[in-house]
């Protein structure tokens, strides 16, 4: 199962929050603003998901 991994940066508040939770190594933070670098480390916990207050983060299995 692929996991996808999408931030969508119009809602981001770029608060870091989701970069501090994830302990798999898939967010990182980068010039200001969370990227997504490692989605195959992604096992779908949904705690970065969870932890947005704008619900900027999208995870679909595919």
């Amino acid at each position: 199962m692929v996991i996808e991994v999408k931030i969508d940066y119009r809602r981001c508040i770029n608060c870091k929050k989701c970069v501090e939770s994830c302990t798999f190594g898939v967010l990182e933070w980068f010039e200001d603003q969370p990227i997504v670098t490692n989605p195959s480390n992604c096992s779908a916990c949904l705690k970065c998901k969870s932890i947005c207050s704008v619900e900027a983060i999208n995870i679909k299995a595919k």
